[in-house]
């Protein structure tokens, strides 16, 4: 079958023709290789964030050495420091205020985990001596078939009462406040030991310690005392 192209369709196919053209001269041809168009606020600030970043890391690091160099005599050797400024000049994080943060986490887990019987998931943040001593008496407990319950009402204070330093191995004495509801009972739910009515004052002293060189960031339990 023969097609015949009319005067008006030949006279259309060229405007078309030209319109291409001139679309093509103006914009260019794509080739995939063209560069995404720049996000001038977005370089900006990530410029400007960067620049500010690196300035503060600087001021950061010479405090630090102008701090670190003032803890030292000529020799190298800490001198006439704090015992904090000495754990500070090992871990620059370091804080009282963190550091108390972090131990009233660890009272409040390690004591709910050992009235549990479930200390192995807390193991790393207890010693070996602390560790054995806790096993030791939740096994007790198992094959006398009782069972501690035990509620954290409120952790009254936490202060610190002592910090030793002995070389790079530091230890803090925790001195915790703490109101608690511990019951002590039998297979049968009968309550051998304490009141569901009758909250408890506690006053424990716990001692941290932490080797200040390891990049543990964990301080671990290694005594406990009542008071």
């Amino acid at each position: 079958m023969n097609t015949f192209l009319t005067p008006d369709l030949i006279f259309f196919a060229l405007v078309a023709a030209f319109l291409i053209l001139k679309l093509r001269s103006v914009l260019g041809r794509r080739t995939g290789n063209e560069k995404r168009p720049k996000n001038f606020f977005m370089q900006e600030a990530t410029s400007l964030g960067t620049e500010k970043k690196k300035i503060i890391n600087d001021k950061e690091a010479e405090k630090s050495k102008i701090f670190n160099d003032s803890l030292k005599d000529e020799k190298g050797i800490l001198k006439n420091a704090t015992s904090v400024e000495k754990i500070c000049y090992y871990d620059k994080s370091f804080t009282p205020k963190k550091f108390l943060e972090g131990a009233k986490t660890a009272f409040q887990t390690i004591i709910d985990s050992y009235a549990k019987g479930d200390i192995d998931k807390i193991k790393y943040l207890l010693s070996t001596n602390v560790f054995n001593n806790f096993l030791k008496e939740i096994k007790s407990r198992s094959r006398k078939k009782l069972f501690l319950e035990h509620t954290l009402i409120s952790i009254k204070s936490a202060g610190v009462e002592k910090i030793n330093i002995k070389s790079t191995i530091a230890d803090i004495v925790v001195k915790f406040v703490s109101e608690q509801v511990n019951l002590l009972k039998n297979e049968k739910g009968k309550i051998l030991e304490g009141n569901d009515e009758y909250i408890e004052n506690h006053t424990n002293y716990w001692t941290f310690s932490k080797d200040l060189k390891s990049n543990n960031p964990n301080w671990k339990l290694v005594v406990t005392k009542s008071g």
